[in-house]
């Protein structure tokens, strides 16, 4: 029988730091509308405030990244980031001003090792606060090492998303949990092609231009319920 462990939430501000393998706070507390599969994805992902500091990180970003939750919570995005300071700054206004920020960053990793990660980005506000939850879709350590982000099989939603289809937003949300495309067909008992045209569909609905930009963006939207 497994066991379930109970942990207590960490305050910072108005918000709430929470493991996933912990309950959600209580639906009008919580820090994001998208609590269930923020906290089961195999896929990195993490909420930053306007500040660019981090206010969450789910357990996939920490067991990817290996750094600690207790060093990252609170610090500024890309610290571990080789790349142009300037190139970060504007990068980062692109994201306040447009709401949306998608593309490959080289980070070291917390064994030193660099790391190329294709992410995305997409604000939203949360109650009076504006947030940003960052996606990450691949994960590579350099030069042409593995895949680190892996796939996992999950259960069906339950939701919709308005501006989807049920069957979009079922697939999504299996995409947003971290199974690949072979996974969802399974899960779905539908082709794979078929998972790779509700995948094209969204993109069109949403504007997505990668899936990673897709997920951060349905997720941040609320466009999957929980």
């Amino acid at each position: 029988m497994r066991r379930s462990h109970k942990l207590r939430p960490r305050p910072l501000g108005p918000l709430t730091i929470l493991r996933a393998d912990s309950k959600p706070p209580d639906p009008s507390q919580r820090a994001v509308p998208f609590w269930s599969v923020f906290a089961q994805s195999r896929i990195p992902m993490a909420v930053v405030d306007r500040e660019g500091r981090y206010i969450q990180i789910n357990d996939a970003g920490i067991q990817v990244f290996q750094y600690s939750r207790a060093d990252a919570l609170g610090r500024r995005i890309g610290r571990t980031a080789i790349e142009d300071p300037a190139l970060a700054k504007a990068q980062w206004q692109q994201l306040l001003e447009t709401n949306e920020l998608y593309g490959e960053r080289i980070v070291r990793h917390a064994n030193g090792t660099l790391v190329r990660v294709s992410y995305a980005a997409h604000a939203t506000s949360v109650g009076d606060r504006w947030l940003a939850l960052f996606v990450a879709l691949s994960a590579r350590f350099q030069p042409g090492g593995p895949e680190l982000i892996g796939p996992v099989r999950a259960a069906s939603p339950r939701g919709v998303g308005s501006k989807l289809t049920r069957r979009e937003s079922e697939v999504l949300r299996l995409v947003a949990l971290g199974s690949d495309t072979r996974h969802v067909a399974a899960e779905l008992c539908i082709s794979s092609e078929t998972v790779r045209t509700h995948v094209r569909n969204a993109m069109k609905k949403t504007g997505a231009r990668t899936r990673a930009q897709l997920v951060a963006l349905v997720l941040a939207d609320g466009l999957i319920e929980e």
